[in-house]
């Protein structure tokens, strides 16, 4: 878990209450340097960790936001020491300029997870999938077996070629492509393989 921590902590509090479950270590990030109501949110932070969860390791790293390659360089090594871990990073709080480094170095080492940050009214939370940056753009024919699957739910490669005029050894090459960057799935039903698109294969189309 990793969260950016501004002048107020209940931003952190409510994302630790959304992945404490399973998690080990939470990295808060704060600019440097402190002011004193963000020192108070990071006290605040302390408690509750040390209060309601246990066995959770709480490591603050501290980065000057004005300093874009030291900040990302700093964000990066985060990264390289839990390698293939799935990262919740939440970005609800902070700086714009810390959020945006930490993001960048999220998408430059490839990182798996998402970026999660609370809506305004507090009513809910988006959650956009990191891969959303680095997968390739599909092609034209693919963004259309997309939207087929996108409008049916779920189809069989057998009703897609037929469907979109496209032939079967041509569009295996197609669902291969798609498969591999996560954009759609394969089910199997009673013995029949189904594609369905994924959510991140909806943010491409």
């Amino acid at each position: 878990m990793i969260t950016t921590l501004g002048f107020d902590e209940k931003f952190t509090i409510r994302f630790l209450m959304r992945h404490s479950e399973g998690s080990r270590v939470l990295y808060v990030i704060t600019a440097e340097p402190m002011e004193e109501r963000a020192e108070k949110a990071l006290r605040n932070v302390e408690d509750f960790v040390r209060r309601y969860l246990e066995g959770v390791e709480l490591i603050t790293k501290s980065v000057n936001p004005a300093n874009p390659p030291e900040a990302i360089k700093a964000f990066k090594e985060i990264f390289t020491k839990h390698p293939g871990e799935l990262f919740a990073i939440n970005v609800s709080g902070g700086m714009r300029a810390l959020i945006l480094e930490l993001v960048t170095a999220a998408v430059i080492s490839r990182v798996n997870g998402h970026l999660e940050i609370e809506l305004e009214n507090f009513r809910g939370v988006v959650r956009i999938p990191l891969a959303a940056f680095t997968t390739p753009p599909p092609g034209s024919e693919e963004v259309k077996i997309l939207k087929a699957l996108a409008k049916v739910g779920g189809m069989a490669a057998r009703e897609l070629s037929k469907e979109l005029g496209i032939p079967r050894s041509t569009l295996y090459k197609y669902l291969g492509n798609l498969l591999n960057n996560k954009l759609v799935k394969s089910v199997k039903y009673e013995g029949r393989v189904y594609y369905e698109i994924t959510e991140l294969g909806l943010m491409f189309i």
